[in-house]
């Protein structure tokens, strides 16, 4: 979100917020010491990328972005954040927050026998959609 936006809408700063909450997690778990938020914000933090909401839309347009620098090796991973609305929460009954990160892959996701093959990534990805769609087929019924 763009504070330019958010700001004069009465909103506040809302990505310094956010950025704010995600250092303040990271203090909580001893991974960050909290002198340091401020310069975990200016280093980590990317306002106004996007002027939609907080959510994953607001996360799309850097994808491409994050992806090459990636193979360019400037960045190791991009994590985009996909907060909640608790409008739609309230509205739907439903969860619509996501988040997901971005990383190069690592020799960890090999067999013993050699890489996993793009029929067995389809095949798992296939099965956690169909778990999630049932979850949210039985959240959507109560």
């Amino acid at each position: 979100q763009n504070p330019e936006i958010t700001l004069p809408a009465g909103a506040g700063n809302v990505p310094e917020a956010n950025f704010k909450m995600i250092a303040a997690l990271a203090v909580m778990k001893k991974e960050l010491d909290k002198a340091g938020m401020n310069d975990f914000i200016r280093q980590r933090g990317m306002p106004g990328f996007a002027p939609t909401q907080g959510h994953i839309p607001s996360g799309v347009p850097f994808i491409g972005h994050a992806c090459e620098d990636i193979k360019e090796g400037k960045m190791k991973r991009a994590m985009i954040i996909g907060k909640g609305s608790l409008f739609l929460a309230r509205l739907t009954n439903l969860s619509d927050g996501a988040s997901f990160i971005i990383e190069f892959p690592s020799p960890i996701a090999q067999k013993e026998e050699g890489l996993i093959s793009k029929d067995e990534i389809r095949d798992t990805i296939l099965e956690v959609l169909a778990d999630l769609a049932d979850t949210l087929k039985g959240a959507g019924a109560k």
